[in-house]
């Protein structure tokens, strides 16, 4: 499997409700997940799934 660069990847910000936020920041730590990691396979699943793409 290879390495990716920084320049493949984005930063994306998102505006969100402070309670949703804190809540899901409370259950990814949890679950001992990160909040970017759970978003990032979030992201992937909704791509897959709506066949938008293929993904490497």
């Amino acid at each position: 499997m290879s390495e990716k660069s920084s320049t493949d990847e984005k930063t994306v910000t998102l505006k969100v409700d402070r309670a949703l936020a804190d809540a899901f920041k409370r259950a990814a730590k949890a679950n001992n997940r990160s909040q970017s990691l759970l978003i990032r396979d979030f992201m992937a699943d909704y791509v897959k799934k709506n066949g938008q793409i293929k993904l490497l």
